[in-house]
């Protein structure tokens, strides 16, 4: 997602991702950049573009053009604690967004591909937007690089405390300096695991959502993501249900 201030120096950019439950699209990132944003507007900032960054989907059919997002604070569902670990956002796409994202090729996670970081795979993967890689003309068009950093399981850092109740944690492979040097701006992306199969090729799954950073041990803390899908999935089904049923 990206916005910029009224009256901008350079753009903000966060990662995310988008799931589905029952046919209803959710997008997701860190609880804390929303906490972040909270902050900044308290502090009497003032930003008045977002958008939903979809170019990567895209594949040129906008002429990389982003979809316009009406931002709201208080539509977000944020699940945040910052001593505990926990740290996770998430707010419902209408039909309005969901429509312009699939026109742009956009798809979300849908159940099936749901995962947890103690499954067996081959692989994991942090993906996302890292803001050493953002450019900005001054005016309204905004680059930014798309990326795919591969992660090495790592045990919980000795500083994590409480917090590894709640977070698993991985390395940026060896060769990460060719792929991104500071992950600044993944925050909020997910991470998958990759699995490969004879018959079935390579398959992945979600298994969390890029919460903090160890830069002087290279260490990512990671939210797990199957917890998190499961309780907001327990709250989306009863609205809907009650929902369809005002409907009729």
């Amino acid at each position: 997602m990206q916005f910029i201030p009224e009256k901008p120096d350079k753009p903000h950019v966060f990662s995310g991702f988008v799931m589905a439950i029952a046919d209803e699209w959710f997008y997701v990132t860190a609880g804390h950049i929303l906490r972040a944003v909270r902050a900044a507007l308290t502090s009497g900032s003032t930003f008045d573009i977002w958008r939903l960054g979809d170019q990567t989907a895209a594949r040129g059919k906008f002429n990389h053009t982003a979809v316009p997002f009406d931002f709201n604070l208080e539509n977000w569902l944020v699940i945040e604690d910052e001593t505990l670990g926990i740290d996770y956002a998430a707010v419902h796409l209408g039909t309005f967004y969901r429509l312009q994202l699939e026109a742009g090729s956009v798809e979300a996670f849908e159940k099936d591909a749901w995962s947890d970081h103690v499954v067996a795979s081959d692989h994991w993967a942090l993906v996302g937007i890292p803001s050493e890689s953002v450019s900005y003309d001054g005016k309204t068009n905004i680059g930014a690089r798309f990326v795919l950093a591969p992660l090495i399981k790592a045990d919980a850092p000795e500083q994590a405390g409480k917090r590894a109740e709640n977070q698993f944690y991985a390395r940026l492979a060896e060769d990460y300096e060719g792929v991104v040097r500071d992950i600044d701006g993944m925050s909020g992306g997910p991470v998958v695991n990759l699995k490969y199969g004879d018959e079935a090729g390579w398959r992945y799954g979600l298994i969390g959502v890029q919460s903090a950073w160890y830069p002087s041990i290279r260490t990512l803390a990671i939210c797990p993501f199957s917890s998190f899908a499961v309780a907001l999935e327990q709250a989306v089904l009863p609205a809907l249900a009650r929902s369809n049923t005002a409907a009729e």
